[in-house]
């Protein structure tokens, strides 16, 4: 999920930017940073659903915690990038390679349970919304902070529903709303993040930015994915 919980203060939207080519060099930086984690979680999932499964799986269930303990990891890591994004640009790289290989570790058992068909249906889906959404925050006038804040709160309301449907209510009919909800609302947060990069780029123009670009190749990365999930939730419905 996209949890900022991070020391970045959120740049205030509209700040001056004089060097267009800096921007746009940063924008590279982002979308370059954001390509390569999406790359290695592909080639990760793809080693541990198709060619390790048995390794993995034995992993997994060897881990403290299993899959949740995973999870856990991965938050860590989100919060040491977060903090560490300003002042050590190469931890905060090297805990995005490590979270990106982990997501694809964890993706690898996920998509045993769909078929093939459907995952690239899923990913296919992603990505047009995805890049949608990106050219809208990228280029739209208005100020989105609003809807990052509601957003991070219906994220929040995701966590918690799920979670009760995994552990009590055991709905795949509440399992299929929440999928739809998830889907719009980090669309609306990919388009929120695009934006946000402008306003990081003013904030930290005149420092060295490879660890604020890390950070926010991580918030796009964690828009897709989640995007990503929530759509093979909706076309796997029929598979389990």
């Amino acid at each position: 999920m996209n949890l900022n919980n991070s020391n970045i203060r959120a740049p205030k939207p509209g700040l001056n930017i004089t060097n267009i080519t800096g921007l746009n060099r940063f924008y590279a930086k982002v979308y370059g940073i954001f390509a390569a984690g999406l790359g290695m979680s592909a080639v990760s999932a793809y080693l541990g659903s198709q060619v390790f499964q048995a390794q993995v799986i034995s992993f997994i269930q060897r881990f403290p915690l299993g899959i949740w303990g995973l999870w856990i990891l991965q938050l860590v890591l989100v919060a040491v990038m977060g903090r560490k994004a300003t002042k050590n640009p190469a931890l905060t790289m090297a805990g995005f390679v490590v979270y990106s290989l982990l997501t694809g570790l964890t993706l690898s058992v996920t998509l045993m349970l769909y078929s093939g068909a459907t995952v690239v249906q899923a990913f296919l889906t992603a990505t047009v919304t995805f890049a949608g959404a990106a050219l809208v925050g990228m280029f739209i006038k208005r100020d989105l902070s609003m809807v990052g804040r509601i957003g991070m709160i219906l994220v929040w309301g995701l966590i918690i529903t799920m979670l009760l449907n995994v552990f009590f209510f055991k709905s795949s009919g509440l399992d299929l709303v929440v999928s739809f909800i998830g889907v719009l609302v980090f669309t609306g947060l990919t388009a929120y993040d695009n934006q946000m990069i402008k306003n990081y780029y003013g904030q930290f123009q005149n420092v060295e930015n490879t660890g604020i670009a890390t950070f926010v190749a991580l918030q796009l990365y964690l828009d897709f994915i989640n995007i990503f999930l929530f759509l093979l939730r909706i076309f796997g419905y029929d598979d389990n």
